[in-house]
């Protein structure tokens, strides 16, 4: 069996949900304070790359959540997202903690990642032209 482990219930359940849509059928347990989840070991090469993916993405939302938890034990209270660079490197972008409750109340984890990444995209990869522009000129190649 392959599992993952994580440290809040949060993203835990993120990805139980996540692994669920996928259409399998992952065994999940509480253990001393961790959240497990368990599928076999006979998954496709390319949905096992994918789930290795989300999963990276939810622990660093377990990471988060857990040092945010930390900072309230010592009064301070904040929230923020590793945005991932073409680089390889990663930064944190702090994020009001309401603001990003409201976001995180109105769409997924998931959804969320994808508008991130595309906006590091657009700042990483500039583009002077509009999509539409962009589009227009594929379609007359």
């Amino acid at each position: 069996m392959l599992e993952f482990i994580f440290f809040h219930e949060t993203p835990h359940r993120l990805f139980v949900d996540w692994l669920k849509e996928k259409g399998l059928a992952p065994e999940s347990s509480i253990e001393d304070e961790t959240f497990q989840v368990a599928l076999p070991e006979d998954l496709d090469d390319a949905l096992y790359d994918e789930i290795e993916e989300k999963y990276e993405t939810f622990m660093e939302m377990n990471e988060e959540i857990l040092r945010e938890e930390n900072a309230d034990e010592a009064g301070y209270h904040m929230a923020g997202i590793a945005v991932h660079l073409k680089d390889g490197n990663v930064s944190y972008a702090d994020i009001d903690p309401k603001l990003l409750g409201r976001v995180m109340g109105a769409i997924t984890a998931e959804e969320f990642a994808i508008i991130v990444d595309a906006i590091v995209t657009a700042v990483e990869n500039p583009q002077d032209r509009t999509f539409c522009q962009r589009q227009r000129d594929k379609d007359t190649e």
